[in-house]
């Protein structure tokens, strides 16, 4: 009798450390906030062969024509807009404006900051 009363313990101890090793484990792939930051230009096509769009030192795209319209929030990246989803936090943005395969102009960084669901366009003008 002692003997089916400590296996029956024993069991439920099993069980439960069981359960709470199954429900203790976390998805560590909880999705990140994201929010949109969209390039784009007005410059006369005869300026620029391409613009790179640099964020915190990388290029993350290029820009090849210049946009007719102010781009919608969540644009798709095309020719003449360059559409990106960061997590949420601030960056240091930039760009280089190329004709010929030469660089022939700049812009300095400046910071911009990316907040939940929410988009920020960002116009290279002459």
């Amino acid at each position: 009798m002692k003997n089916s009363v400590n296996n029956t313990r024993l069991g439920s101890y099993v069980f439960a450390m069981l359960l709470l090793l199954v429900f203790s484990c976390k998805d560590d792939k909880e999705p990140v906030p994201q929010g949109n930051l969209l390039f784009y230009t007005n410059y006369t096509p005869e300026k620029y062969d391409r613009i790179d769009v640099i964020i915190d030192g990388k290029v993350m795209g290029s820009i090849s024509e210049t946009a007719a319209i102010r781009p919608e929030c969540n644009a798709a990246g095309s020719t003449a807009v360059v559409s990106l989803m960061l997590p949420v936090g601030t960056y240091a943005v930039s760009g280089k404006r190329y004709k010929g395969g030469e660089q022939v102009g700049n812009w300095k960084a400046s910071s911009a900051s990316v907040t939940v669901e929410e988009c920020k366009r960002i116009r290279f003008v002459e």
